[in-house]
């Protein structure tokens, strides 16, 4: 019996060996690919992606929220242009609920799924693709319980996901969405933990849109890939000045001292506005940033619009 014992036992941990150099292994590829993507990014000739004369965000799922609107972990925006009106990622439905949180709240702000042109999923986590059902079934959904009809509405991903009798499309590539308004393509970064160790490596997008005679706003779900990452993206990738981020930037409970040379490479974009989401960056990170840009900065809040419009000085 003991011999037997003894078997099972260093079988086991030879299993368990083999698993963890399997995973480190796969780890370390993926951080291999990831700096060869990321050298990458400043590679791309720019476009010229046109204008529009007016932006607003309009949080639909934060982590703030005001009056009888809900709020939780994850982000959803609807993003209104000119010509467009782009729903921005889908919350996070806690529970099987119908109708779920971000519903409720597009219900109690007057918002029907009808006047939604586009929808962009910024990357395949729960907080962003409607909750850990749809995410375990790699899907998404705005409700809780089931899949509604997306029918005439363009679906951009930045990972491959599928939808009940819809097409998606895997925004690889910056893609135009409407005038002014384009996705960034796709920007890998490596999973956080424990996530890596079934996927090390992950893909974001962000939203650039470019407000005339201002500049590019970005607009991101929580930039995994890091603020240097993303900026080198859209500065190559855009013909125009990068002038706001607007979003989720992930830096949890980072302090000013821990963000200076965020702050810096912000400061050196002369911004026009710029909001931190309180999902994933706590308040002493929203502190700092709100201190550093106090003429610039919006707080991200569930039924408070955040706005940017032409500057008629220059036109």
């Amino acid at each position: 019996m003991k011999i037997w014992l003894r078997r099972i036992a260093l079988g086991s941990l030879a299993g368990l060996v083999l698993f963890v150099g399997i995973t480190f292994g796969r780890l370390q590829l993926a951080r291999m690919e990831i700096r060869r993507d990321v050298q990458a990014l400043s590679t791309m000739a720019p476009v010229d992606i046109g204008e529009t004369t007016t932006l607003e965000i309009l949080p639909l799922y934060e982590n703030a929220s005001q009056g009888e609107l809900q709020s939780g972990h994850g982000v959803s925006y609807l993003i209104r242009t000119d010509q467009a009106t782009i729903l921005f990622d889908l919350g996070n439905n806690m529970t099987a609920a119908s109708p779920s949180p971000l519903e409720q709240n597009m219900a109690g702000l007057g918002i029907s799924l009808d006047e939604i042109d586009r929808i962009v999923i910024s990357h395949r986590h729960p907080d962003h693709v409607g909750g850990q059902n749809w995410w375990t079934q790699r899907t998404f959904s705005l409700d809780g319980a089931s899949q509604p009809s997306l029918e005439g509405i363009p679906v951009y991903i930045s990972e491959e996901m599928f939808y009940p009798g819809e097409n998606v499309s895997l925004a690889k590539a910056p893609s135009l969405l409407s005038e002014g308004v384009a996705t960034t393509g796709i920007i890998a970064y490596g999973q956080p933990f424990p996530i890596w160790l079934a996927m090390p490596r992950g893909s974001e997008q962000a939203l650039a849109v470019d407000v005339a005679g201002q500049g590019i706003v970005l607009i991101t779900g929580c930039g995994h890939m890091g603020l240097e990452s993303l900026l080198t993206r859209a500065q190559s990738a855009f013909n125009a000045p990068i002038v706001g981020v607007v979003g989720g930037l992930h830096y949890g409970n980072a302090d000013a001292a821990d963000l200076q040379a965020e702050i810096q490479s912000v400061r050196e974009l002369n911004p026009r506005i710029i909001a931190l989401s309180p999902h994933d960056s706590g308040p002493a990170a929203l502190a700092a940033f709100a201190q550093a840009f106090p003429d610039s900065y919006n707080q991200i809040v569930v039924g408070q619009p955040i706005r940017l419009q032409v500057n008629t000085a220059a036109h």
